[in-house]
C-alpha cells in the first residue's frame, strides 16, 4: 500500500513527465526519486536535490514546520527556512525544477 507521500510523488512525476514530453522529447524523462532521513525525505532529480518534505512536526531555523511541509533545498543537505506549502492539504507549491521561490 502506498503512503500519502508516494501518492503525491507519483502525481508530481506525472505532471513533470507531461511537461518534459512537451518540451524535451529528445531525451527520456527521469522521474524524481527519494531517500528518507531522520527528519526529512530528500527528493532527487537525477542526482541533484529537488526539495525536501518534513516527516514530522518540529522546528527548522526558528520556524515551526508541520509534517508534510514541502521545503526548498538550501544546499545538498540543508533545508531552506520557510515551507512552500504542505503536500497533505494541497497547498504545496512547486515547478518542474523544484519548490517555488517565496514571493
Amino acid at each position: 500500500m502506498k503512503t500519502q507521500f508516494e501518492i503525491w510523488l507519483n502525481k508530481v512525476n506525472e505532471e513533470r513527465k507531461s511537461y518534459w514530453d512537451n518540451n524535451y522529447s529528445h531525451k527520456p524523462y527521469q522521474p524524481l526519486t527519494y531517500r528518507k532521513g531522520s527528519k526529512y525525505i530528500k527528493i532527487f532529480d537525477d542526482g541533484s536535490v529537488w526539495g525536501f518534505v518534513s516527516m514530522k512536526d518540529g522546528w527548522n531555523k526558528g520556524v515551526f514546520v508541520n509534517e508534510g511541509d514541502l521545503m526548498k533545498a538550501a544546499g545538498r543537505n540543508s533545508v531552506a527556512r520557510w515551507s512552500r506549502g504542505n503536500i497533505f492539504d494541497g497547498t504545496d507549491s512547486w515547478e518542474y525544477y523544484g519548490p517555488t521561490y517565496l514571493k
